[in-house]
């Protein structure tokens, strides 16, 4: 897995990175063609307006008047002879409509634009209201130029009045057009990139579950070994004669090989509660349960382990009345397992504080040690299954990191809750609320 996982990483993540590449050269290719496709409809509308002004111009002189505001004598008359201008023929408003049709004929109707008609010299004579702000070489800009040619010229030949006309945030414009199609892309990068992560998540708890199995099969092993070990030489001491002649060591060996089967049903016992902890089987038998009553019993069930060592045990317990509705074998099982680890894990003397007290309608236990104390980052940790805190050289303490995690579940089944404080040095403190009848 080590040699491995490298390897499978780096090729999908590679493929990821390919696949990524492709969809974004995929959209910047459609973005480039929808653009031309835009600015072909466009130049088609501004022709086909072109041609529509071309058929009401001439090439040949026509009879004008002169311009109002000239300032000119009222009784100075004067006949003018001129080529007739776009502006002569169209306002602004007539010119705007044109567009507009041509627009919706192409199907871009929903596109901005400004326009403007420049003489033979490249002069404006005629512009929208707007035109001048538009007018730019942006690249966000689309600008489309066509020469006006009068119908009745069989060989065209300029100079001609142009026709300008002018698309601004073009860019903007086919992001709307395309925005389904952008997001449906990016939709799919984002699976794409969940997937990778998902992939990846899941080998790394691979190789987390692997390493849990082998150190949980290593501490089983070694748990029930010497359990095993000790039985073994206990039966051939009692095979021996000299043994079997005297009561006193017939007695002692007895009870070895009693306490050695007793921890290995405690060890069977735990891994039995993982099983019903992995497949969520649970029926709860709960009853009216005296908690101090328990307590009592599971300091009792330690007593050579407390007499083993120097020990304080103090217990102040103010909870009125001190029953609860639960299931007396479960809890039981966590208040041994608290009280376990508050011994395993102490120092030199064993220093124990138990206290009750009613909060509203909960009960608080809570079970304070001066032991060796955690690091924060296993008290995160502490409630996650096989997970076992690292005791370096000074406590060599087995286990299979079950006890914490059986713990968790047996409150959250009763609907309580549990919290641990802890301090490297100076010991944990372990707090449980339960709900009261």
């Amino acid at each position: 897995m080590k040699r491995t996982f490298p390897i499978i990483f780096t090729l999908i993540a590679l493929s990821i990175v390919g696949m990524l590449f492709i969809q974004i050269t995929w959209l910047q290719g459609l973005f480039i063609l929808s653009r031309n496709q835009l600015t072909e409809k466009v130049n088609q509308s501004v022709v086909s307006v072109s041609n529509d002004i071309g058929k009401r111009m001439n090439s040949g002189l026509s009879f004008r008047f002169p311009k109002r505001g000239m300032g000119m004598n009222p009784d100075y008359h004067m006949h003018n002879f001129e080529e007739t201008t776009i502006s002569d023929v169209y306002n602004q408003n007539e010119l705007n409509k044109k567009i507009g049709e041509a627009f919706t004929k192409y199907g871009i109707q929903e596109l901005h634009y400004e326009f403007a008609i420049a003489d033979k010299k490249g002069n404006i004579e005629l512009k929208s209201k707007r035109f001048d702000d538009f007018y730019t070489e942006d690249v966000n800009t689309v600008e489309i130029r066509v020469s006006v040619i009068p119908q009745d010229i069989i060989e065209p030949a300029g100079p001609f009045e142009t026709l300008i006309l002018v698309v601004p945030n073009v860019r903007l414009y086919l992001l709307h057009s395309l925005q389904w199609i952008i997001i449906g892309a990016f939709l799919f990068i984002l699976i794409v990139l969940a997937a990778f992560f998902i992939t990846v998540r899941s080998l790394f708890t691979q190789k987390k579950l692997n390493e849990i199995k082998r150190d949980f099969i290593n501490n089983m092993t070694h748990e029930l070994k010497t359990p095993l070990a000790t039985i073994s030489l206990a039966v051939d001491a009692l095979k021996s004669p000299k043994v079997q002649g005297d009561a006193k060591s017939v007695d002692y060996f007895s009870t070895i090989i009693k306490e050695e089967n007793v921890r290995m049903n405690k060890h069977v016992e735990v891994i039995l509660q993982s099983a019903h902890l992995e497949k969520k089987e649970y029926q709860l038998n709960k009853t009216e349960v005296d908690v101090h009553d328990l307590i009592f019993g599971v300091l009792d069930s330690f007593k050579l382990q407390l007499d083993a060592k120097p020990s304080s045990i103090n217990t102040k317990f103010e909870a009125i009345p001190s029953v609860i509705e639960a299931d007396e074998e479960h809890i039981l099982h966590v208040f041994s397992n608290l009280i376990d680890n508050a011994i395993k894990y102490s120092k030199d003397t064993i220093e124990l504080s138990i206290a009750t007290r009613v909060v509203g309608t909960k009960m608080e236990i809570q079970i304070k040690d001066a032991g060796i104390g955690m690091s924060q980052d296993t008290v995160k940790r502490i409630f996650e299954k096989f997970y076992r805190a690292h005791t370096g050289n000074v406590h060599n303490v087995k286990g299979f990191g079950l006890g914490m995690s059986y713990v968790k579940w047996v409150i959250d089944i009763h609907k309580g809750k549990i919290q641990v404080q802890s301090e490297e040095g100076k010991g944990t403190t372990i707090t449980i609320s339960l709900p009261t009848i």
